[in-house]
């Protein structure tokens, strides 16, 4: 064999092995991994299971879960000597001098609070809590003001008219209720997107009280952004009690349905109201209670459309005043909960069948703070009869104003009447062991034992 012919037979035996080895590769990925043949595929079946691949690819990013929100550390604003200060789990910090602080409100992303000062309480405030930098939206918005439930916008009431603001224009209102005259109260909607308010009435019956839904633009340029609605106009009369006005609005969980009181005169009103629900179109109308004038203790459910609230008449907090729940719009209201000879005052739901309420023997007649028996909480389950005492405070303290705070469990404040300290009881520990969270607050509001801790003590989220 010549030296070319053995060259050329060299080459083709190479190109063999290597056409060999290539089908060797070839056939070894068309074998599956449980040893099955796999069929070569096409060029348009390539193509495909290429598309499907992707697709298929697609889909699985597209069903990932989203990542959940990280939970808000624990957090409160709170008044201590006249001063506004906020505690975040450890840390606390003072954010004004002592100006009369009374009253401090979250919005909705926790950035900033608003408050009332001043020695009437009259000025509100706008603050950014991680600058410190704070505004005077108003010399005399102090006393009914609420946040957006999602924007930086803040809503006041000032003589009678309904003002909003947002944190970047703090000292240019606008007035978004001169198309319905003197206002009485109001909430926002739930989404955020107008408000629930009502008119004043006078006590003649002459001009009733008319419950208005305002539709707000998102701009906000003016009163003329704002449409007005009629919902509701209530009977003059409810309970043998003239109507004038109304308490604020709360909303259910689901937002089919609001609850508010119906309100006689300022003396009168002292001592008896109408608890009412309107549903959310104003189609269904109905009273539900008696009840003091005290909007803490007016409280949906945490789901659904249940209502929970304090019911009986006479200012006095220190007798006939009941726990009572009912169903909307099946208003049936359940009073067997309080024990005759003892009254419940502040409450809050800690789930759709668990009720914290404080409470206390009833004492009427007696005059004196001090001689007052010192209320305590206790666990009130909705879907059975069971009851239970969860709170022990030490000779001469009692426990108010019980928060539930979700998965950090539930705050209250104990205090002497004199002194008062924040509590906080981790979830799945008993209240037993709970700690003192903020030590030395401002005493609450009191009007005849009807406390209001809200005056000086403010959960983030809460």
């Amino acid at each position: 064999m010549t030296k070319s012919r053995m060259k050329y037979t060299s080459r083709a035996a190479g190109s063999r092995l290597l056409t060999a080895l290539f089908t060797v590769v070839i056939g070894a990925s068309l074998i599956g991994m449980n040893g099955t043949i796999v069929r070569a595929a096409e060029p348009e079946q390539e193509q495909e299971q290429v598309q499907a691949q992707e697709q298929a690819q697609e889909q699985v990013q597209e069903q990932a879960p989203v990542p959940a929100q990280e939970k808000p550390p624990l957090t409160a604003a709170f008044v201590r000597g006249g001063a506004l200060w906020v505690k975040v789990v450890d840390d606390e910090k003072q954010l004004t001098q002592a100006e009369h602080v009374v009253s401090p409100k979250w919005s909705y992303d926790g950035k900033w609070l608003a408050y009332a000062a001043g020695e009437q309480s009259n000025e509100l405030w706008m603050l950014e809590v991680s600058t410190g930098a704070k505004h005077l939206v108003a010399a005399n918005g102090g006393r009914n003001y609420k946040w957006s439930p999602n924007r930086l916008l803040l809503a006041f009431e000032e003589e009678q008219r309904l003002y909003v603001v947002d944190q970047q224009e703090a000292t240019k209102p606008v007035d978004v209720s001169s198309s319905i005259g003197n206002m009485s109260s109001y909430a926002w909607r739930p989404d955020g997107a107008g408000f629930v308010v009502s008119t004043q009435g006078t006590f003649n019956g002459q001009t009733p009280v008319r419950i208005m839904q305002l539709a707000m633009q998102p701009d906000m340029t003016g009163a003329g952004s704002v449409q007005a609605k009629q919902l509701y106009v209530l009977p003059s009369q409810l309970n043998e009690l003239p109507v004038v006005g109304t308490s604020v609005f709360k909303w259910s969980a689901s937002g089919k349905w609001m609850a508010f009181l119906a309100i006689p005169t300022a003396s009168l009103s002292a001592d008896s109201n109408t608890l009412c629900v309107l549903a959310a179109d104003g189609s269904v109308f109905k009273p539900v209670d008696q009840m003091v004038n005290h909007a803490n203790w007016i409280q949906w459910s945490p789901q659904g459309d249940e209502l929970a609230y304090i019911g009986g008449i006479g200012r006095e907090a220190t007798t006939n005043k009941q726990l009572r729940v009912t169903r909307v719009p099946d208003i049936q209201p359940r009073n067997d909960f309080t024990p005759a000879g003892f009254v419940d005052q502040d409450f809050t739901w800690r789930s759709p069948v668990d009720i914290v309420v404080s409470r206390a023997k009833a004492s009427e007649g007696t005059d004196s703070s001090g001689k007052r028996p010192y209320p305590y909480l206790v666990s009130v389950k909705l879907d059975g009869e069971r009851q239970k005492r969860i709170t022990k405070s030490a000779e001469g303290y009692g426990d108010f104003g019980p928060v539930s705070l979700g998965t950090d469990g539930l705050g209250w404040v104990r205090s002497n009447r004199s002194m008062a300290n924040v509590l906080v009881a981790p979830p799945g520990q008993g209240e037993n062991k709970a700690v003192q969270w903020i030590e030395n607050i401002d005493i609450g509001t009191n009007y005849y034992e009807q406390w209001n801790w809200n005056s000086v003590l403010k959960f983030f989220g809460k």
